[in-house]
């Protein structure tokens, strides 16, 4: 007959920490650095140049969104978003600043619901 021998420890407070804990908590540290560079946009070779405010809000919580910013978003090439703009002049979901164009990224969104194609 085997026999099974079951100890339990009635102590509520630990006698010491493990020593995982402190990597543990190095490694959290570590992963939360990677996640807020992962949501810094990387706008590397386009020559757009974000400043704090901008990269401090998410591209789903923004307002508008440049053509690239925008591309990143819906999964569309800047080249065919540029020809939707070409297309659609005076759409509700353009937004012009000077010569710069933006796309009203919710107006957008229900654009895209609409469509069958893009």
């Amino acid at each position: 007959m085997k026999q099974i021998n079951v100890y339990v420890e009635n102590s509520v407070t630990p006698k010491s920490i493990p020593a995982i804990m402190p990597l543990a908590y190095q490694a959290i540290v570590k992963l939360q650095e990677k996640i807020n560079q992962a949501n810094a946009i990387d706008m590397r070779g386009t020559g757009v140049k974000l400043s704090a405010e901008q990269t401090a809000i998410p591209l789903w919580q923004r307002y508008s969104l440049s053509v690239p910013e925008a591309a990143k978003y819906f999964g569309i090439g800047e080249t065919r978003l540029y020809q939707i703009i070409a297309e659609h002049p005076g759409a509700d979901f353009i937004l012009e600043i000077g010569s710069h164009v933006k796309i009203k990224r919710v107006l957008f969104e229900r654009f895209l619901d609409a469509a069958t194609c893009v």
